[in-house]
Formats: C-alpha cells, sequence, structure tokens
C-alpha cells in the first residue's frame, strides 16, 4: 500500500504580494485540504484495525475447526 502524505507534509504557498482575497482563498483552501487528510489518515486507521480484527477472526475460527476435528 503506497504511503499517503501526512497533514504534516502540507507545504505553504508564498502569499507575500497577493491580494488580500487570494491570500484568504489560499488559506481557506488549505484548511480544508488539511481537514480532508485528517479524514483519510482516520479511514486509513480504521481500516487496518478493520482487516485486523478479519485476520484475528479467521486465525480464530482456524483454530476452533483444528480443535473440533
Amino acid at each position: 500500500m503506497p504511503t499517503r502524505k501526512r497533514i504534516e507534509d502540507i507545504r505553504c504557498p508564498a502569499i507575500k504580494g497577493l491580494p488580500q482575497d487570494i491570500v484568504h482563498i489560499l488559506h481557506h483552501s488549505l484548511v480544508e485540504i488539511a481537514i480532508m487528510r485528517q479524514s483519510i489518515e482516520s479511514a486509513d486507521r480504521e481500516v487496518e484495525r478493520s482487516l485486523l480484527a478479519v485476520f484475528e477472526s479467521c486465525e480464530l475460527l482456524r483454530e476452533l475447526r483444528r480443535r473440533n476435528v
């Protein structure tokens, strides 16, 4: 699974000399990107936990079947 960029990797654009409305739009965009990345990172953790639970369940079933055979 390829690594996703983390929130800490966001680079701020060079805004010196830009009009204030553009600076506001850029700031808002960066905030939205950070929120999306947090959501993706959270979803990734949940998927990992779910996969681990599936694996553990399969192992438990395998062991129970082995004991009953």
